[in-house]
């Protein structure tokens, strides 16, 4: 973004204009042209630099939340990137989201906040602590590799947030350089720009969310065509958000809280949570028997290096050497097996946690019933005998 479109924001807010801003480190359905003919070249990003800083927010536009509580899918589709967010994931003391079920949140970034004087924040959405922010190189990778050198960062990260209270200019030097676009043929004339304010005159707010994916309609509708005609559904509580934000800051809070919307779908939120604390557990012997495996190899890889210059050089290895080799082959041999076993454990011990779940929430009370109904029947049965 420019820095004349980024000072036109500024003076907007401080002119008292509600700012709701969608930013993205790898904006997936804004794809760049690839270098060659039917190759993509990776998502877009945006951001607003000079605002964020002025307002004491970061958000590095070269790295995503990667997130194992909230990620999607399973098996070899395994993302933790694209985040399915549920209700633990929401400020439920905030109208805009006390009401919304589910988000999908898909390649977005997090915010970190040190407000400045003046402003007090608010997180709307957050990550889980078990999440890291990972490259945008490695964005889209799924399955194993996906949780690869996988290290949370043991705190919940804001995706959303909301800035409220005094704001004051990001552009204290004054108005940026630079000339109205002008018409053929014509001399460009300098801007004529308006008094520049310093600081608003009341407090405003400024909401800011760290994905424009999610207002995709890829990521936030299904399409259907039913006898010719195209119906769009909401899939999730994405456009019922948006909405929610925008009527909650062009309304006040008195309008939104009478219309206020709530998705159908309920997910199984403390699963995720204790899936995620299972892999855990694994994390760290997948990264040391990784580490170990990959220092295995590079000494195997040095000494063949030096065998191949010896080879030319007309020198034999020693007995030594070779059974060295040998023994790091057989390493190396044990160190993939381990952590192949590593890996499906933890992907039986996280299906076995599912399976285990869901049968005690739609087995044990049906069961529960039938033995309290076995119960009563033989406690009637003993009376009518003591009766007769």
């Amino acid at each position: 973004i420019t820095e004349a479109t980024e000072y036109a924001l500024d003076q907007f807010v401080l002119r008292g204009g509600r700012l709701v801003a969608f930013v993205d480190p790898y904006a997936y359905f804004d794809q760049q042209p690839g270098p060659m003919p039917g190759m993509g070249g990776g998502g877009t990003s945006s951001t607003l630099p000079r605002l964020f800083k002025a307002w004491g927010v970061t958000m590095d536009p070269g790295k995503v939340i990667a997130d194992t509580v909230f990620a999607s899918g399973g098996g070899q589709r395994y993302t933790p990137t694209v985040l399915s967010l549920n209700r633990t994931a929401f400020n439920r003391d905030d109208i805009v989201t006390s009401q919304i079920e589910s988000l999908l949140y898909a390649f977005g970034g997090a915010f970190e906040v040190k407000p400045a004087d003046g402003l007090a924040v608010t997180e709307l959405v957050k990550s889980s602590p078990t999440s890291m922010r990972v490259d945008n190189v490695v964005a889209t990778v799924s399955g194993e590799a996906a949780t690869k050198g996988f290290k949370p960062e043991g705190k919940s990260l804001p995706l959303a947030l909301r800035l409220q209270g005094r704001f004051k200019t990001a552009f204290a030097e004054g108005v940026p350089k630079g000339e109205t676009p002008a018409a053929k043929g014509t001399t460009p004339k300098p801007a004529a720009a308006a008094p520049q304010l310093r600081e608003s005159a009341k407090d405003n707010a400024v909401v800011l969310v760290a994905d424009v994916d999610m207002l995709n309609d890829g990521a936030a509708v299904d399409v259907q065509e039913i006898f010719g005609r195209r119906i769009v559904v909401p899939s999730n509580g994405n456009l019922a958000f948006a909405q929610g934000l925008i009527e909650q800051l062009a309304a006040g809070d008195e309008l939104i809280s009478l219309r206020s919307r709530q998705a159908a779908f309920r997910p199984l939120s403390v699963v995720r949570e204790m899936e995620a604390q299972a892999q855990q557990q694994y994390f760290g012997k997948i990264q040391a028997l990784e580490a170990e495996l990959q220092k295995t190899t590079e000494k195997m890889q040095a000494i063949q290096k030096a065998r191949g210059a010896a080879a030319k050089g007309a020198q034999i290895l020693s007995a030594e050497e070779q059974a060295e080799i040998e023994n790091f082959r057989k390493t190396v041999v044990v160190a993939r097996r381990e952590l192949k076993e590593l890996r499906r454990n933890l992907r039986q011990d996280s299906e076995s946690l599912v399976f285990w779940t869901k049968v005690a929430n739609i087995a044990l009370m049906p069961l529960l019933v039938a033995l309290a109904g076995l119960g009563v029947a033989l406690a009637r049965r003993r009376r009518q005998a003591a009766a007769a």
